[in-house]
Parts: C-alpha cells; sequence; structure tokens
C-alpha cells in the first residue's frame, strides 16, 4: 500500500512529464503499481494482512505483568505460560518476534578505565607460547608476563614448567627488569595465588603467595571472579607477546640449541627496540618515558633475592612449595594448630 504523499508524489511527477520507467527507477518501485498509481484518484489501499501469532490484549498485558516482576525471565517460559493458560498457538520464533518491543532494555555494565599512579601495580599472569626448541629438545614454552600499571612498560620471563616455583623465581626476575618493586601485584584467582572464595565472593589468598608476597614487601590483590578486563592490562600484553614477540622472533637470529636464558634476552631485546619507543594509545606517552618516570619509585628488591631466588622461594618456614603445579589447591589447616603456636 502506498502513502497518499507517495501517490501525490507520483500523480504531480507524471503531469509534469515524468515517464513511468523513470518513476519506477526513483521511488524503487514496479512499473506497474506506479502505473495504476497515476491513474487513480486515490491511493490504492490494501486490507491488512490476518495475523494469527498476534497477541491479545490478556496475553501482552500477562507479559508486561511477567516483565515488570522479573525482566530477566527467559522467553521461553513466557511461551509455555502463554500456551497453557492463555491458549497462545503461535510458533517460538513468531512469539519472540512481538516479545523483544515488549522486553525492557538492559544496559550493559560500563567499562570503567582503571589507571594507577607509577610505582603502585604491577599485573602478572602466564601466557602458553606452544612448541619450541629449548636446547636439545621441543617442549611446551611457558612466559610469565608482568606489566607496570602506570608506563604500561612489559617483562617477559620464560619457563618450560607451569609451576608454583617457576611463577615465583620468574617473577622474582620479572620486577628485577621493571626495576623494582611496586606497592602492590594484581592476579587471578589461579590455585597458585588463591585457594577459594569467600561467601561474599571475595578471594581466599593462599598462604605461600601470602607469605612469597611479604618476602617480596608487595600487596597481593586477586582480580574479581570471571572478569578478564580487571586485569585488562596484562591481559593486553599477553596477547601482544603472543602476536608480536612470537612473530618478531621468527626474524631475528636464535641460536641453534637456545636456552630459557636466550629466549629471556630476546624478549627484552624485543621490548627494547619494538615496546619502549611506542607511544601507547591509552596513556598517549611514549612507554620508555614514563617508565623512566615510574621506575625511580619502585623500591630495590631485596639483594638475598637477586642472589639465589630459587633458593629464598624454597626457605624453609617461609614458603612450602613441593613443586605445586598451578590448581592444586593448598592444605587447609585446622584452627586449632595455629592456636598451639601461638
Amino acid at each position: 500500500m502506498q502513502s497518499e504523499e507517495v501517490h501525490m508524489e507520483l500523480r504531480a511527477l507524471h503531469s509534469h512529464g515524468w515517464s513511468i520507467n523513470r518513476l519506477a527507477r526513483e521511488f524503487g518501485l514496479n512499473w506497474r503499481t506506479v502505473k495504476r498509481e497515476v491513474e487513480s484518484l486515490e491511493a490504492r489501499r490494501y486490507e491488512g494482512r490476518h495475523k494469527p501469532t498476534a497477541l491479545t490484549e490478556a496475553q501482552q498485558a500477562h507479559i508486561e505483568r511477567r516483565l515488570i516482576v522479573c525482566p530477566t525471565i527467559r522467553g521461553t517460559i513466557l511461551h509455555h505460560e502463554l500456551r497453557r493458560d492463555y491458549g497462545y498457538v503461535g510458533s517460538y520464533p513468531a512469539f519472540i518476534r512481538h516479545l523483544r518491543p515488549l522486553r525492557p532494555a538492559v544496559s550493559a555494565e560500563p567499562v570503567v578505565r582503571f589507571e594507577t599512579d607509577p610505582g603502585i601495580q604491577v599485573q602478572t599472569d602466564w601466557a602458553h607460547f606452544g612448541v619450541w626448541p629449548v636446547e636439545e629438545e621441543e617442549v611446551q614454552l611457558y612466559g610469565l608476563v608482568s606489566i607496570l600499571g602506570f608506563s604500561r612498560t612489559p617483562a617477559i620471563r620464560c619457563s618450560v614448567e607451569y609451576s608454583r616455583l617457576a611463577t615465583f623465581e620468574r617473577l622474582i626476575w620479572s620486577l628485577h627488569d621493571l626495576g623494582g618493586v611496586p606497592r602492590e601485584v594484581l592476579t587471578d584467582r589461579d590455585g597458585i595465588f588463591c585457594s577459594g572464595s569467600r561467601s561474599d565472593g571475595g578471594p581466599i589468598l593462599a598462604p605461600a603467595w601470602v607469605d612469597f608476597c611479604g618476602v617480596l614487601g608487595v600487596v597481593p590483590r586477586a582480580c574479581r571472579p570471571y572478569r578478564a578486563k580487571t586485569k585488562g592490562k596484562v591481559e593486553r600484553m599477553v596477547r601482544e607477546a603472543k602476536e608480536s614477540f612470537l612473530a618478531w622472533l621468527s626474524g631475528v637470529v636464535v641460536p641453534s640449541h637456545p636456552t630459557l636464558g636466550d629466549y629471556d634476552l630476546l624478549a627484552q631485546q624485543w621490548r627494547a627496540e619494538v615496546v619502549l619507543p611506542r607511544k601507547h594509545r591509552t596513556t598517549s606517552r611514549v612507554i620508555g618515558e614514563a617508565w623512566e618516570e615510574e621506575r625511580h619509585l619502585l623500591r630495590p628488591l631485596p639483594s638475598r633475592l637477586l642472589h639465589d631466588p630459587v633458593a629464598v622461594a624454597r626457605a624453609p618456614g617461609v614458603i612450602d612449595l613441593q613443586l605445586r603445579r598451578l590448581g592444586e589447591t593448598v592444605e587447609v589447616r585446622d584452627l586449632a594448630e595455629y592456636e598451639v603456636v601461638l
């Protein structure tokens, strides 16, 4: 059915010499439709099509009541209720077309960009690099990726095992590469860092991780569960390490039998050549220049950590690692044992 306005425009333009074909091209109509319109004194009207799946007033009122009480109710439940109580005969896809305009819009949770002052936070996480040659073998290569929250300066330390001992040792050397120790370290809720969650959703930090942070002199923090964006800086750097660092490795000379130390040195070279000279899109600052500002606010690592980080991590009475794999839970002791000690 053409509107009154279109009908009048077609007749007016046709009276001024426009041909039927030209009008059809201009209005996107079939030439037969245009011919009927210009020959008719009134716009043609058509009866509305029967819609067997349309909602009645009672059915629509029921849906609106249910959506007020429970805005997130599933469409399958509403469709079942209409068929059971109101005799609705339409299919589920047809019902969904009527439901969409009635359902209240649910706004997505806004993404709030979280920035920290210099020297405050480092974020760390593991990255899996795939199979790479290490000495005489082809092994799974991992990298502990750490990044300063203010300057976005990264540090990567490689490992062939995904263990608690490897995490602690690589974190010590990563902080050394970054120039010192910030106030806090943010991680995910992997078993190496957290042994569970409280009833309110807060993390229960693993005792070994708490002890190790005490040795470093940092405050351990865990991101929100199932919210990778909470530690988005390191998540983005993990992706960049996989996409940029590994691609960069394919274009440089690598020793025929590279060691983990060789990969660590190559990661530092990649950082110096690719990352530090780059202007960060969020901060609009050159990463290397921001790092120079931030590194002076970092505390130096204790000398005993740099002398032998593995021995410090394994020190009895400080951390009982026993080479636990990531994801394994830490033994929870009874409170009575601590009361005896106290």
